[in-house]
């Protein structure tokens, strides 16, 4: 009897257990089902708000060197590439802020020329580097929106930038040296025999007066003279002209040799070849500026 007790016992606790265990999995499958058909809804409502992944990802940020011989300096897109739109006012302003005085300190500085008529700005070295495309340059570069290096050419260079007139001469006096700028660009370089030390005036000096062969004391022409500083020390006009000529006792022309160019010989004015001189001449007017600098 007590065998029989114990295999009814174990028969109904076994059809209980897959009672239960059925009823699990039926559980189960309902929440399956219900899960996916909230789901399915979710994405039938909602899917047109959701980002795309172009969306989702941002663009990549990049760099743009510039470097010159020596060394660099990095404009960051940040702050340039504003949701995806390049700030070119930015991108000016990060160059005035970080390119230019960076070169500006490596390749030594700018400093003024100044006196009663005026004043202007000009590099101190000779050899600098070339920045008159610098920000065309750069904004192609952050068109490209790619990381890329720009090379800065190092050259023998005027002092000044074209930028003090539409049209001026530019001497550099320790060159020995005259630039002619037309709408900012340098359309003739041409060497000089410029005045002794001890002699030199720097500043800006209109042209005062103008003439094709006057005569300075000693009976000496100045071919294409063009006046720019009256020296009360001398009681003289200093001029810019060609080398000068004059007779001899013979009644013959001598002509101040060409060789002089490059040496300084004269107390105020500053000489050039003839060709030279005549070329300036038939450019520049009276009132029109020449800027002298060390």
């Amino acid at each position: 009897m007590k065998s029989r007790l114990v295999i009814k016992l174990v028969i109904v606790s076994n059809i209980l257990l897959v009672i239960a265990l059925s009823l699990l999995v039926i559980q189960i499958f309902k929440s399956e089902s219900k899960s996916k058909n909230i789901t399915q809804q979710v994405t039938a409502n909602e899917v047109v708000s959701l980002p795309s992944i172009e969306e989702e990802t941002p663009k990549q940020d990049f760099s743009v060197s510039v470097c010159g011989s020596t060394s660099c300096v990095w404009i960051s897109s940040i702050g340039i590439i504003k949701e995806g739109e390049l700030d070119e006012n930015a991108l000016y302003q990060r160059i005035l802020d970080t390119v230019i005085p960076h070169f500006e300190n490596k390749y030594g500085g700018k400093t003024f020329a100044k006196n009663r008529a005026g004043s202007f700005i000009y590099w101190k070295g000779d050899i600098r580097p070339d920045l008159s495309n610098i920000y065309t340059d750069v904004l192609n570069a952050f068109k490209e929106g790619k990381s890329k290096s720009i090379q800065i050419e190092i050259k023998d260079l005027p002092g000044t930038e074209g930028t003090y007139a539409t049209r001026y001469i530019e001497i550099d006096d320790s060159k020995q040296k005259l630039y002619v700028w037309i709408d900012g660009t340098v359309i003739k370089e041409i060497n000089l025999s410029a005045a002794k030390k001890g002699y030199q005036v720097y500043g800006v000096f209109p042209i005062i007066d103008k003439g094709i062969a006057p005569i300075a004391p000693g009976e000496k022409y100045m071919p294409y003279w063009m006046a720019f500083y009256y020296s009360p020390k001398q009681d003289s006009w200093y001029g810019l002209h060609a080398l000068i000529w004059w007779y001899d006792d013979n009644g013959k022309k001598v002509y101040e040799p060409e060789e002089y160019i490059g040496v300084r010989r004269s107390r105020g004015c500053i000489r050039m070849l003839v060709e030279d001189a005549k070329y300036i001449y038939g450019i520049f007017e009276k009132g029109d500026p020449i800027l002298i600098h060390e």
